[in-house]
């Protein structure tokens, strides 16, 4: 067995829209300390550079810089379940903020 059924968490955004995740901030520990311009999406991930130990997302997610260099950038209004939003400081993620 490869690991645990984890139901997907539900709730209610700030307008009123069903909300449902599986992934939580947390599962996405592993790409802090790493440099922003070395995670590469899965599209463009290949199985040479996943043999070399190159960080791939998982599908469909992608990452959006909300504080960069403690400058707050602007995040847009619609709601993504994949967005990754993280913090960083001189290309350097520091922490994992939310997703969505």
């Amino acid at each position: 067995m490869n690991g645990i059924y984890k139901p997907p968490r539900v709730g209610v955004n700030q307008y009123g829209n069903n909300v449902s995740t599986i992934k939580q901030p947390i599962d996405f520990k592993y790409l802090i300390n790493l440099n922003i311009n070395s995670i590469i999406n899965f599209d463009n991930g290949t199985d040479e550079l996943k043999d070399n130990g190159a960080i791939i997302l998982p599908r469909h997610y992608h990452i959006f810089v909300g504080t960069k260099d403690d400058e707050l950038k602007l995040k847009p209004y619609e709601y993504d379940q994949y967005r990754i939003v993280v913090t960083t400081h001189k290309d350097i993620i520091m922490s994992i903020d939310s997703l969505g």
